[in-house]
Order: C-alpha cells, then structure tokens, then sequence
C-alpha cells in the first residue's frame, strides 16, 4: 500500500542553530500542522479547556487529538479523547473562576470530572459509540476493542499548593482504570519534555508502575517526576527482563534525559523536526497521483497509518533518524545516487526504510516499493514502512509506503536470489 503526499520538507531549511526554548508560537510553527495558540476569553473555563487540548496536540498532532467529540445526540462525550494505536485518554478539564477555597475547589472540581470520566469510559467500552469525528479523516468507526488500554486524565486549571487528589478523592482509586489528575501547568511541563506519542505514553506507563511506590502531588510535576527518575531503574530492571546491561543502562539515561528536560534543551532537538513534518503532513494527500486512487482503505486511512507508525518513534529517535534522513538527503543530492536506511526495531516487529532521491516520481516510488519488500523479507517483521523524498534542501514532499501482509512464498523465493540491497544500516537508537 502507498501513497503519495505532495508537502514541503521545510523541516530541513533550518541551517542556523537554533534555540531550543521556543515560544508555543515559534513552536506551533516549526510543527507545521500545530493549531494556533489559543488565546484567553470566551466563557469561564473555554481558554483553560482550548490551552489543555493545544498541549495534547504537542505530543500527539492533530492526527489523533478529538476535541469535544460528542455523543450520538450532539452531547459532548469529553473535552478531548487523545486515541492513538490502542491507547485512549480520556480527558476533562475544570477550571477556577471566583474567590472559592482552593481545597474545597479542587475535590469537587475532581469528583465532577471523575463522574465525567467514568461515563467517557462506559460509553466507549460499551459501544454505544460508533463514530468519531476528526479534524482531518472525518468520520471515523470507533471499535472498543482496539483501545484496551484506557488512561482517565483530569486537568485542573487553578493556582494551589501542591495537594494529594487520592486524599482529598479517594473514588480515583476505585474507577476501574487508571486516573490521573494533573495541574494545567503540570500539563505543560509534562507536554514540553514527553512531546512524542510514544513518550506521553510511556510516560503513562512509568508513572502508573511508580505509583506504589510513593504520592504524585499536583502542582509539583518538576519533583513528580524526579521522583520517577529515581525509581526508573528498578521498574525497567522488572519489566524488560531479560534485558542486557547495555540496553538497560541506555533505557533508564533516555528517560532521564527526558523526565528532566535535559533532552529537549539539546542542541540536536531540530533534527527531529523532520519526522514530526512527516507525521504532520501525512495527511496532505494529492488526488490527482494515480497511486493515490486505487486503495481499497482509502488514501486518508492510510495516511493515518504511516502518522501513527511516526508518532511511535519516541524523541531521541526522531532526532537521530531525522539527523540520518538530511545527511541522506546531502549526499544524494551530491553524488546523483539514491541515499537510504533502514531502522529495525525488534521489539515492536517493524522495520523502516527512508529513502532519499533524486529520480523521477514514479520511479522514486517503485525504488521505494523494492526496499521495503526486501527489508520486509530480510527482517521477518510483522510490518514495513518506507518513506521517500527528493535529494537536496530546497524543497520537500513524500510517498509512503506500508506492508500489512506476509511476502507471498514466490516473492520470498524471488528475493532469495538476489544481492541484498542493504549493508548494515541499523544505527543502536
């Protein structure tokens, strides 16, 4: 399956040296796809609930985060539903206004959204909803049995001292799911550091182990997540076995690296723009290229697949394959050859191949077909994805490709007979 989606690569225009700490204005602009930064006014609670949805599009693009999905009868179903490979977050926001104690607030602000909450749950996992509409896709079919792994976040836009919620609501331990309760500002800190799908997500993952192990204070993520840090190396250590030293010692450094902010602030932060502008215009389809119209899922369904096989891709790798794919990208367009590799991950069965040439179209895109065939034979994956560009900086698009189906046994034979096309591109990301 492949498909074409004709954008500009400006990922790679960027030749200063950036700074790092960006305004969510210059922020929303590297990002291409990034709604505009919304502003305050409107209703009591609209600025709070806007500002929570934008922070959510920084890890997971507009790809995957449904703002105010509603119900069957128009009614609003939650303030956002982040749905992304089989993970969805539910997620309710509830804002200050007034001169109200901030304790007394809080716990009613928390048992309203946990009501609402629940009921995002039950609705979802009941099937009572059959739809949901996104921004870019349109009307997608909702199937509960894709999202097993439901997380419940509550966003509480409101200046206090850092409070336990589990103290003041004990009912967030008895939902059924995990809970989490955060500040608006923890929210933008969590946002900023975990910005990738696949690192909010982990993110999840490491807080909901780390939970027996001591209180999650909101208003206090800085220490949360130190906290986190520190106890890392004994969840890994548990739930990687069997895991060599090296690749544990290289593990609990990324998380570090993250949950600290050290990474963010690196210097190599900008090469991992150009898989975010992949993943942000994936979803830019040209009609008028013929491999564009004869998909049996539809152009956009396919688009949604190659966003989300990207949006896996956690941040330190998207800054090493992205700093690999512009190299790529030089040295084609230097030497008039194509310029590829591939990146294999045999944790999750998938294997990617990113391609940069100078050929025509059509044959870009069959060149493009061959090595993900062949890197799919080679690797004996689950799955293959392929991306290819154009050589040089000045401009961009791309064609994506995505095998779903195990090679037939003539094509394997086939490929056993010829020269393998690929050294050993694998890089330690």
């Amino acid at each position: 399956m492949t498909f074409r989606s004709s954008t500009c690569f400006s990922g790679h225009t960027q030749k200063s040296k950036m700074n790092i700490m960006f305004s969510p204005d210059k922020l929303a602009q590297m990002r291409f796809a990034m709604t505009e930064v919304p502003q305050p006014g409107g209703p009591p609670g609209d600025y709070e609930e806007r500002l929570s949805q934008w922070f959510l599009e920084r890890s997971f693009f507009r790809d995957f985060t449904y703002r105010n999905p509603r119900k069957r009868k128009g009614e609003e179903l939650a303030d956002a539903v982040v749905l992304f490979e089989d993970v969805a977050l539910l997620v309710q926001v509830k804002a200050q206004c007034g001169n109200h104690e901030p304790t007394a607030w809080a716990t009613e602000a928390i048992l309203k959204a946990l009501k609402r909450v629940r009921a995002t749950h039950r609705h979802l996992t009941s099937g009572a909803i059959e739809t949901l509409a996104n921004e870019f896709y349109g009307k997608l079919r909702f199937d509960p049995k894709q999202y097993p792994h439901l997380y419940g976040i509550i966003v509480l836009a409101q200046d206090a001292a850092p409070f336990d919620p589990y103290a003041l609501v004990p009912e967030l331990k008895e939902a059924g799911f995990p809970v989490y309760v955060f500040s608006l500002k923890d929210v933008e800190l969590i946002t900023h550091r975990f910005d990738t799908a696949g690192d909010f997500i982990h993110f999840l993952e490491v807080r909901t182990d780390v939970g027996a192990h001591g209180k999650f204070l909101v208003n206090d993520e800085t220490r949360n997540l130190a906290r986190m840090v520190d106890y890392a190396p004994e969840i890994y250590r548990f739930r990687m076995r069997p895991i060599t030293a090296d690749v544990f010692a290289r593990t609990v450094e990324s998380f570090r690296q993250k949950a600290t902010g050290e990474l963010v602030q690196s210097a190599e932060w900008r090469f991992g723009l150009v898989i975010d502008d992949m993943i942000a215009h994936a979803h830019d389809i040209d009609p008028e290229l013929p491999w564009n119209r004869h998909s049996n899922r539809g152009p956009f369904s396919n688009a949604a697949d190659a966003a989300r096989f990207l949006g896996w891709l956690t941040r330190d790798r998207r800054m090493k394959l992205g700093k690999r794919m512009l190299n790529s990208c030089l040295r084609s367009e230097a030497t008039g050859e194509p310029a590829y590799f591939t990146h294999y991950q045999e944790s999750r069965g998938t294997v990617a191949v990113f391609l940069a040439s100078a050929e025509p179209r059509a044959e870009r895109l069959k060149h493009l077909r061959f090595l993900v065939t062949y890197a799919h034979f080679k690797y004996q994956v689950k799955q293959a994805f392929g991306v290819a560009t154009d050589a040089g900086t000045s401009g961009r698009s791309y064609d994506f490709m995505i095998t779903r189906k195990a090679l037939s046994p003539a094509t394997a034979a086939y490929l056993k007979t010829i020269p393998d096309p690929f050294t050993d591109e694998r890089i330690p990301l």
